[in-house]
């Protein structure tokens, strides 16, 4: 029998992702998913670079659009957040996969299951969308070796507990 343990189940986890990271990426394509986005672009940015430390980050939607820069013809990684159900650009799989050395993405569309090098199979969906939306999206960074779990909790303001507890100030 295995007890959870709220302290020592993020570092587990955070191993496993770290031993799924793929080596030698300098330049990565993330894919905004149509369904809605967990974390905003620069948090994303943010997170690669703690893993993929010196990679450029470069965005785009599903239908093919960019945001910000344009990204490089050839790529070493593309995380491809892509909602199944949602409008995407006719055999942009193909092409993302021909562009990339390495491709993570959900397994939405045509060809993604047979073309992508890591593949998340999603379940039965949640009826709140944006919940669904958090624990996919976790689960296709974790497949590119990117971890979210917390570094630190935020403690409980405590001014007050603190403010009362003290003794009373003497008077001058």
């Amino acid at each position: 029998m295995q007890l959870e343990n709220p302290y020592l189940d993020p570092l587990l986890a955070k191993e496993q992702v770290a031993a799924s990271k793929f080596e030698n990426v300098r330049t990565v394509l993330v894919v905004i998913s149509s369904a809605g986005m967990v974390l905003d672009r620069e948090s994303v940015r943010h997170k690669i670079l703690a893993t993929y430390s010196g990679a450029a980050v470069f965005f785009m939607t599903g239908s093919g659009g960019r945001l910000g820069p344009s990204a490089p013809k050839s790529v070493d990684l593309v995380i491809d957040l892509s909602a199944p159900g949602f409008r995407h650009k006719w055999f942009l799989a193909l092409r993302l996969n021909s562009m990339a050395r390495f491709t993570v993405g959900r397994d939405a569309g045509l060809f993604r299951a047979r073309v992508y090098d890591r593949i998340y199979r999603e379940g039965k969906r949640l009826t709140d969308v944006l919940v669904w939306e958090r624990k996919v999206q976790r689960e296709v960074f974790a497949l590119a070796g990117i971890a979210f779990t917390p570094t630190s909790d935020v403690p409980a303001d405590r001014a007050h507990e603190i403010a009362l507890s003290l003794p009373p100030m003497a008077r001058i």
